[in-house]
């Protein structure tokens, strides 16, 4: 069953500053990350339920090349994309 992927306003802007600080570095590493990301993405649209949740309901999705994780919950046949957040700096 296929998921439908739902982007809150967080995320985007995550993305957007993801790829403006790779822009900065080389296109072709932004090309890489965002490659990376909807490779993450598209199997989480297929096998959401496969990470475990680690707080609030929430779940995270590691990428394997990039220190980055997809932090998301499931709500019914909905995935919903909360943030997309460097695994090594800290947030409230």
């Amino acid at each position: 069953m296929n998921f439908e992927i739902i982007f809150r306003i967080e995320a985007e802007k995550d993305l957007a500053d993801i790829q403006k600080y790779y822009d900065e570095i080389t296109d072709t590493l932004t090309r890489k990350f965002f490659e990376e990301f909807f490779y993450t993405l598209n199997f989480i649209e297929q096998q959401p339920e496969i990470f475990q949740e680690r707080y609030r309901g929430i779940r995270i999705a590691p990428f394997y090349r990039f220190p980055y994780g997809i932090h998301y919950s499931i709500k019914g046949a909905k995935v919903i994309v909360y943030r997309v957040l460097h695994t090594k700096r800290y947030f409230k």
